[in-house]
């Protein structure tokens, strides 16, 4: 079980700095889905059922991983204008 600390303490570029390490930790888990997924595709009877789902699950790890690693571009992009702005932390 994850037990949310108190982030009220931390500054903007420190709680976008969070949320970078956490999408990083997300992407890297969302790779390793993908990749198991597809061996799994290779030990199965091609045009099977089961394949098709698998098939399936792949595609949507892979949207996954492409959805979070746009996340990480975005939170960099913010981080960014915040290191280099005049916006109070």
């Amino acid at each position: 079980m994850y037990n949310e600390p108190n982030w009220s303490s931390l500054t903007l570029p420190e709680l976008l700095e969070k949320a970078h390490d956490f999408s990083k930790q997300v992407y890297s888990k969302a790779m390793s889905a993908s990749a198991f997924l597809d061996r799994a595709l290779d030990r199965l009877t091609p045009g099977s059922e089961l394949g098709a789902e698998v098939v399936a699950l792949a595609d949507k790890a892979r949207e996954a991983y492409e959805t979070i690693q746009a996340l990480q571009g975005n939170i960099s992009k913010v981080k960014w204008s915040v290191d280099n702005s005049s916006v109070p932390s």
